[in-house]
């Protein structure tokens, strides 16, 4: 089998975080301090070499996507300061960019865009809403995370923002096996910790992308643009999990 890796989501929507992670909505409603906690589950084959291999991929594929976001901020002041225009040759990300700022300009709306800005806004906007949603989930809440080797659970750690956890292990387990509960641990708190950098990242960017455009309130309205940015530079890198 493929190694399977899964955030379970309480909140009505989610955005994948770092790394090899795939978001599962389940929706369930709460109230303040009856929050159950989000769970990333890793599903890893039965033959302990593939179990590993599978998270070393999997690590491997978190720090590509870690030093892709760390280029954001400089690729973004480069097509700020105007040091390159729109060519074929750039980047998809950088492409998408240059195509999107006309349309937020108070002049957009002229080359009937209008709608289709209004759709892309709306997308955006709930997009950074459920970002923001998730990391103020990870600042307040729990997390639950689970190792299943084979279909058989063979670790669970609890643990919240500061550092609290608990951890319970199958009744003699090997250490071989209690190193791949390890491993999922740190991968899922280093992704967690990756999806609070996004918050900044896009912050920090649609401040250096205001400076392109006329609009009024220009650091808002390029948000979605910005956001757009990044997910187009974590595409570069993203691949499935084979």
């Amino acid at each position: 089998m493929n190694a399977v890796f899964t955030v379970i989501e309480p909140l009505p929507a989610a955005i994948a975080p770092p790394g090899p992670w795939r978001a599962q909505v389940v929706g369930s409603s709460f109230s303040l301090g009856d929050q159950p906690d989000v769970i990333w589950q890793a599903h890893l084959p039965a033959d302990p070499a593939a179990a590993q291999a599978a998270l070393r991929a999997a690590a491997a594929q978190l720090e590509a996507q870690e030093a892709a976001l760390a280029t954001v901020t400089q690729r973004l002041q480069r097509v700020a300061s105007g040091a390159i225009s729109f060519s074929s040759a750039l980047p998809p990300a950088e492409q998408a960019l240059l195509s999107m700022l006309p349309a937020i300009q108070p002049e957009g709306a002229s080359f009937g865009l209008g709608d289709t800005l209004q759709e892309w806004w709306q997308a955006a906007q709930e997009q950074i809403a459920a970002l923001s949603a998730q990391a103020r989930e990870v600042l307040g809440g729990y997390a639950t995370v689970e190792t299943v080797q084979s279909g058989r659970l063979i670790g669970r750690t609890r643990i919240n923002w500061h550092g609290d956890a608990r951890s319970l292990l199958i009744a003699g387990i090997d250490p071989a096996h209690a190193a791949l509960h390890q491993q999922t641990l740190a991968l899922a708190l280093r992704s967690r910790a990756g999806l609070l950098r996004l918050i900044g990242l896009v912050g920090r960017g649609a401040a250096i992308a205001a400076t392109m455009v006329a609009a009024p309130a220009g650091a808002i309205m390029v948000l979605p643009a910005v956001w757009q940015f990044v997910q187009e530079v974590l595409a570069e890198v993203r691949q499935p999990m084979v």
